[in-house]
């Protein structure tokens, strides 16, 4: 006899919890381990239609097909990262010109803020000027021991990162090469994966499938119509507050809003704080608006975007969104919503009205 109360929708309810469960088993345990073929046969999948013009029209054999398109394909990429590094490099450079001056600033702007608060001592009640000195010296010794842990931080994260580069040149060399072979062999791998599932999997597998292109073509569209909105309101926001280049600028930092774990507060918050450092409280303080409204507008449609076009309700969307975020950061608000797509395409019209 059943203890589920009839009303309730035990049955689908079960069957989501597990596929999620098996999601998020797959995603912590087994995607590290097999992400580069994962990879590759995601990139043989987006080649597919190239390599199959090659072979169609030219006569080239499918293994040199492959090769090239995978050669096309990893110099694109690579001339991406390279330009990405190449301007990251030129900024840093810019910063560290500007470090005397800066220095310069902090300093003047420290020995202000300590003038303004001996006036405010002496002028505070006798009884608590020991109390208001002892927390600012408890204040500028956090301060300075905030500064030697960034420091330490960072200099622990470059060795990290350095000790990790012989392993991320292993992966991608691991990446392009099945890449090719899979590729090459696409097809004939199709169909041995068809053939030896059984036919209810197989139908399982294709409804899958074809729930992870809508997923990504919808997430694809929805992250368009968001940059596109992004750079719109940046672009007049740049106008109006008179800054030269407005278009260029508003085009950088869209693109950088476009990655994942930074956003156009990477840009416009240290940007805002130095021009209220340079004496520009206009500049400041339009900044700051915009990135607030910004962020507003985004928070709002993302959710909205992202569940229509993916076909998820937008509570739902913005359920995955967030329990994404908090299971594997920034990634995990892409990959949440996928998975959540998948995992409702996989079930049958009942379950998911039972289920909504």
């Amino acid at each position: 006899m059943s203890h589920f109360p009839p009303s309730l929708p035990w049955r689908p309810l079960l069957r989501a919890l597990l596929l999620a469960g098996g999601l998020w088993l797959a995603l912590s345990l087994l995607f590290p381990l097999f992400a580069p073929f994962a990879a590759a046969a995601l990139f043989a999948a987006i080649l597919e239609r190239p390599v199959g013009f090659l072979c169609k029209k030219l006569s080239l054999p499918r293994l040199w097909s492959a090769a090239l398109c995978t050669a096309l394909l990893t110099l694109l990429l690579l001339s991406a990262g390279g330009f990405l590094l190449w301007r990251l490099w030129v900024e840093c450079a810019a910063l560290a010109r500007h470090l005397p001056a800066l220095g310069a600033l902090f300093t003047r702007l420290g020995g202000q803020l300590n003038d303004l608060f001996q006036r405010f001592l002496i002028a505070a009640p006798i009884p608590l000027q020991a109390p208001l000195a002892d927390a600012a010296g408890q204040l500028r010794d956090q301060l300075l021991a905030l500064g030697g842990s960034a420091a330490g931080t960072l200099a622990a994260l470059l060795v990290r990162w350095t000790g990790q580069l012989p392993g991320l040149l292993l992966a991608l060399f691991t990446t392009v090469l099945a890449t090719v072979l899979t590729s090459a062999a696409w097809p004939r791998l199709k169909d041995g994966l068809v053939r030896f599932l059984p036919p209810r999997w197989q139908q399982e597998l294709s409804r899958g499938g074809q729930a992870l292109r809508t997923a990504l073509a919808g997430w694809l569209k929805a992250q368009g119509i968001l940059l596109s909105l992004t750079f719109s309101m940046l672009a007049i926001g740049m106008a109006v507050l008179g800054l030269e280049a407005p278009l260029l600028i508003a085009a950088l930092v869209a693109l950088v809003d476009l990655l994942p774990v930074l956003g156009t507060g990477t840009v416009l918050l240290p940007w805002a704080m130095g021009a209220l450092l340079w004496g520009n409280p206009r500049l400041a303080a339009g900044l700051a608006i915009l990135y607030a409204l910004i962020t507003v507008v985004r928070g709002v449609l993302e959710p909205r975007l992202v569940g229509k076009d993916a076909g998820l309700p937008p509570l739902a969307a913005l359920a995955a969104m967030y329990a994404g975020f908090m299971l594997w950061g920034p990634v995990g608000m892409i990959l949440a919503p996928v998975g959540a797509v998948m995992i409702r395409a996989l079930m049958s019209p009942s379950e998911r009205q039972s289920l909504l």
